[in-house]
């Protein structure tokens, strides 16, 4: 059998090098994501562009249960396959693979039976509605393919082939792209046009995926599974933090849009579609780097290398400090440029969305390193502490100031909310992961 990657000894610049395609599969990721909002924007309407933040709460929730599945499982089954014990991994991740199609299946029912009260709990109004539903259906259908990419991604990293998830996720996004002139300019589909050609790139990825690990000479590969529903149960709770985190951005854009649309209207609706595009592009960077290292630490976590994870904890550290730094130069240098993309000609919503996105930048110089520390938990299998700092951060700090601050001080109490928030939970989670390190130092 291939010798896995990840038991390579890495430095600085080979663990970059190796984190590299997670991250480039991640910011594409992102990318082709807000393509959609770009072309929505620009050749549709700017309600169009509103409507898909509505939405976004539901495709949250879908994003976190294939990512669930995918962070949480591929941890275990890394360190397991450090252990030695290929034959459970491969059985566990086609385990894995099987319940998430078949969760995939009722979301999908349970989606076309509620569509309407789904959509007006999300707060769609009257102007929104037409869109939010077009778009949503077309989702829906497409859900399968959807949630099986990101689901995919995070495996190809354990099989020690980041590369093959990086050139998959690249020609979803060119398809994506392609798609979305075709459609929306070409023949006109409006926001129908940017949902099926977001459907139909997601189907790259997961086909991609598909055909990979059928392909029985890979260190992991599909299986005839041992049904043992326990690995389900392991995954979901090792990797219940990314999925709060997802849900948690679900809950935190749909406040967003409440606040701002007592505001400003569905003016202020688009101008927090704005910020989460931009914040979803920068976190996709840490989140891929700190993604792609993971399984490395996992595997010698199953090893019990720790001289070795040590090391990889101490650059792991120092390139998202460096990586935050960067982040905010370029969303400070650049920010009047980002905000035009979207905001088009309509200079009452580029001001209202320029301030948010100054406030926003400031976020970055803990987010990042609140990210790492989050996905370390989960390498660890230490998932549980993961989700009560994501729970704190969430319903403790966000909710409370969301609810009560544009009360005081407007527009401005829904801007300073992530970067006050990001503040405190970087001292929060320094605690615990301090504490967790000492008992594993002891044990």
């Amino acid at each position: 059998m291939k010798k896995n990657n990840l038991a390579k000894n890495f430095n600085t610049k080979t663990l970059f090098l190796f984190a590299l395609p997670t991250m480039v599969m991640m910011l594409f990721e992102s990318l082709y994501s807000i393509v959609d909002g770009i072309f929505v924007a620009r050749f549709v309407s700017i309600d169009a562009f509103a409507s898909i933040n509505i939405i976004m709460p539901a495709i949250l929730f879908f994003m976190g249960i294939g990512t669930m599945f995918g962070v949480g499982g591929s941890a275990i089954i890394a360190k397991k396959m450090g252990e030695k014990k290929y034959d459970e991994a491969n059985s566990d991740f086609s385990i894995i693979t099987l319940v998430l199609l078949g969760i995939s299946l009722v979301d999908i029912l349970i989606g076309f039976i509620f569509m309407d009260e789904i959509l007006e709990w999300l707060g769609a109004t009257e102007v929104l509605m037409p869109y939010a539903k077009s778009y949503f259906q077309i989702i829906l259908f497409g859900l399968l393919v959807f949630m099986g990419q990101f689901l995919f991604q995070s495996f190809f990293i354990v099989a020690g082939e980041p590369k093959m998830g990086l050139a998959a996720v690249l020609s979803a996004g060119f398809a994506n792209i392609i798609l979305d002139y075709i459609f929306i300019v070409w023949f006109g589909m409006g926001i129908e046009g940017a949902a099926y050609g977001t459907v139909i790139s997601s189907a790259i990825p997961t086909i991609i995926g598909i055909i990979f690990f059928f392909n029985k000479t890979k260190t992991l590969h599909f299986t005839l599974p041992k049904w043992n529903f326990i690995i389900i149960g392991q995954s979901s709770i090792n990797g219940s933090s990314a999925l709060v985190n997802f849900l948690a951005g679900g809950v935190i854009t749909f406040l967003f849009n409440q606040a701002m649309l007592k505001l400003l209207g569905e003016l202020g609706i688009a101008a927090v579609t704005i910020i989460s595009y931009t914040e979803y592009v920068f976190n996709s960077l840490f989140f891929g780097y700190c993604v792609g290292i993971a399984p490395i630490i996992s595997f010698n976590y199953g090893a019990k290398n720790r001289q070795r994870i040590e090391y990889l904890l101490k650059r792991g550290v120092v390139s998202v400090v460096i990586l935050s730094v960067i982040t905010v130069l370029i969303m400070m240098s650049f920010s009047s440029d980002i905000v035009r993309i979207f905001s088009q000609d309509n200079a009452a919503l580029y001001d209202i969305a320029l301030i948010g996105f100054i406030i926003f930048a400031f976020k970055y110089f803990l987010s990042g390193t609140n990210i790492l520390i989050s996905v370390l938990f989960t390498s660890f299998s230490q998932g549980k502490i993961s989700t009560l700092i994501a729970v704190i951060r969430t319903f403790g700090l966000i909710v409370p100031m969301v609810l009560l601050l544009p009360s005081y001080i407007g527009v401005y109490g829904v801007w300073i909310v992530m970067p006050v928030s990001d503040f405190v939970i970087f001292f929060i989670s320094l605690f615990l992961f301090n504490k967790i390190i000492k008992i594993r130092q002891n044990t």
